[in-house]
C-alpha cells in the first residue's frame, strides 16, 4: 500500500513540476490570462449585473400590487360621565380589529420615464458587453506585448552567449599567435578585455531576462518568481495595413471610442428621464379590504364585511424650488460635453494609428536589410579573421567585426519582436485583436 501512495505522489509532483516548466506558446499565456484576470472576472460580473438592472427597468411599467393582513388592540381606561346630574362610571374596555387588504398600483403615464428608463437599461447591458471585450482584447495586447518582450529578451541572450563564445575563442588563438611570435602582447589584452565587456553584457541580459519573465507571470497573474519558458514555433511577420484601412476600422471598431459613443446616447436618455418632470403624470390605484372586530371577518362569510375603492391620480409638479431646471439643465450639459470628448478621442486614436503605423512600416521595412546586413557583417568577421592570421588585418578590425554582427543580429531580434509588438498594439485600436 504505501508503494503505491509513494509512486502516486512521485506521479504527481511530476506533472506539477512538468506543467510549471512547460514551453508555453502565445495562446497558451493569452488563454491563462483570461482564465486568471480579476479585471476580466470583474467586467463579466458587471455585464450580468447590467443585464439584471434590464428586468428591474420594466417596474416602471408593470402594475404593483401589494397585500396586508394585520391586528389592533384598543383600551380605554375607566371613565365617568354626567347625564342629567346622574354620574355614571365605566370600567376599562378593550376593542380588537382585524383586517385584510390588496393593493393594485398602475402607472399610466410619466412623461416617457419608464419607457426611457427600459432604453437606458438596455444601453448600459450592451455597454458592459462590450466594456468586456474592451478588457479582453486588452488583456490579450498587454500579454502578447510582454510574451514577445520575454522572447526577445531570451533570444538576446543567446546572441550574447554567442558573442562571449566567439570571443573567447579569439582570445584563445591570439593567445596562441602570442606564443609563437606572430602578434604583440597587447593583442593579448584587447582579447581579454573584449571578453570581459561581453560576460558584462551576458549579466545584463540575464536581469534582462528575469525582469521580462517577472512581466509576463504578473500579466498572466502567476506569481512573479514561478519558472516560465516561452516558444514560438514560427515567426509570422506582420503583413502591412494600409492607413485607409486602419483609420477606418479604428474609427468604426476602436472600443473605447463606440463605448463613448454609447455613453453619449445614455446621457441624452438621461437628460429626456429629467426632463419628464415637466409633464403631469397620471396612475391609477384599486383597494380591496376586509375585515371586523373578530379575527373570523377576515376570511367569512366572503359576501361582508368588505370594502373596494377604485381611482385616477393626475399630480403634476408645479414648483420645486428650481431642483427640477437645474437637474434639466445639467443632464443636458453632460450631454453636449460628449461632443468634444468623442472628437478629442477620435484625434488621440488617429494620432496613435498614425505612428504605429509609421513604426509598423518601418519595422517590416528594416527587417528585409537586416537580413542583409547580418550576411555581411557574417563575412566581414570571416574575412577579418582570415586577414589576421595572415597578419594582414589588426585585431582591433577582428573585434570591430565581431562588434558589428552581434549589433547586426540584435537589431533583427529586437526589430522582429517590436515589429509584433506594433502589429498587436494596432489591432486593439482597430478594434480587431
Amino acid at each position: 500500500m504505501s508503494r503505491k501512495i509513494f509512486w502516486l505522489v512521485f506521479l504527481f509532483l511530476t506533472i506539477q513540476v512538468y506543467s510549471q516548466n512547460k514551453p508555453l506558446t502565445l495562446q497558451d499565456c493569452i488563454d491563462m490570462a483570461l482564465k486568471e484576470s480579476p479585471d476580466y472576472k470583474l467586467a463579466n460580473i458587471q455585464m450580468k449585473s447590467s443585464k439584471a438592472g434590464i428586468s428591474a427597468s420594466y417596474s416602471g411599467i408593470l402594475p404593483r400590487l401589494s397585500s396586508s393582513l394585520g391586528a389592533r388592540s384598543s383600551t380605554q381606561g375607566p371613565s365617568e360621565y354626567v347625564f342629567n346630574n346622574i354620574t355614571f362610571r365605566r370600567g376599562d374596555t378593550t376593542t380588537y380589529y382585524y383586517n385584510f387588504g390588496l393593493n393594485l398600483y398602475q402607472n399610466i403615464y410619466d412623461g416617457g420615464k419608464w419607457w426611457n428608463n427600459i432604453k437606458l437599461a438596455k444601453l448600459l447591458f450592451s455597454n458592459s458587453r462590450l466594456y468586456m471585450e474592451q478588457v479582453r482584447q486588452y488583456i490579450i495586447m498587454n500579454v502578447t506585448q510582454k510574451f514577445y518582450e520575454l522572447l526577445k529578451a531570451q533570444q538576446m541572450l543567446k546572441v550574447y552567449q554567442s558573442a562571449l563564445e566567439s570571443s573567447e575563442e579569439q582570445l584563445k588563438k591570439t593567445e596562441e599567435l602570442f606564443r609563437v611570435g606572430k602578434v604583440a602582447e597587447r593583442d593579448v589584452f584587447k582579447a581579454r578585455v573584449n571578453v570581459g565587456n561581453n560576460k558584462l553584457s551576458l549579466l545584463q541580459q540575464k536581469t534582462a531576462v528575469e525582469n521580462a519573465q517577472m512581466e509576463l507571470n504578473f500579466a498572466i497573474g502567476r506569481a512573479p518568481d514561478v519558472p516560465i519558458v516561452v516558444v514560438e514555433k514560427e515567426y509570422k511577420r506582420p503583413i502591412k495595413i494600409s492607413k485607409e484601412e486602419a483609420v477606418n476600422a479604428a474609427l468604426s471598431n476602436n472600443l473605447e471610442l463606440t463605448m463613448m459613443e454609447m455613453e453619449k446616447e445614455a446621457a441624452f436618455i438621461n437628460y429626456k428621464i429629467n426632463k419628464a418632470d415637466l409633464y403631469p403624470s397620471i396612475y391609477s390605484s384599486f383597494s380591496y379590504s376586509r375585515g371586523g372586530a373578530e379575527f373570523s371577518k377576515v376570511y367569512t362569510p366572503l359576501d361582508k364585511w368588505w370594502n373596494t375603492s377604485i381611482g385616477i391620480t393626475l399630480s403634476w409638479s408645479i414648483f420645486d424650488g428650481f431642483s427640477r431646471k437645474s437637474r434639466i439643465i445639467q443632464s443636458w450639459l453632460d450631454y453636449k460635453s460628449y461632443d468634444e470628448k468623442i472628437d478629442k478621442k477620435k484625434k488621440e486614436v488617429l494620432k496613435q494609428v498614425d505612428a504605429l503605423l509609421n513604426m509598423l512600416n518601418t519595422y517590416i521595412e528594416m527587417l528585409e536589410i537586416s537580413g542583409v546586413n547580418i550576411k555581411s557583417a557574417e563575412e566581414d568577421l570571416r574575412l577579418a579573421r582570415e586577414m589576421y592570421k595572415l597578419n594582414s588585418a589588426t585585431l582591433l578590425e577582428v573585434l570591430d567585426a565581431e562588434v558589428k554582427l552581434t549589433r547586426a543580429k540584435a537589431v533583427m531580434i529586437s526589430t522582429m519582436y517590436d515589429a509584433k509588438i506594433a502589429e498587436a498594439q494596432l489591432l486593439y485600436l482597430m478594434g480587431e485583436l
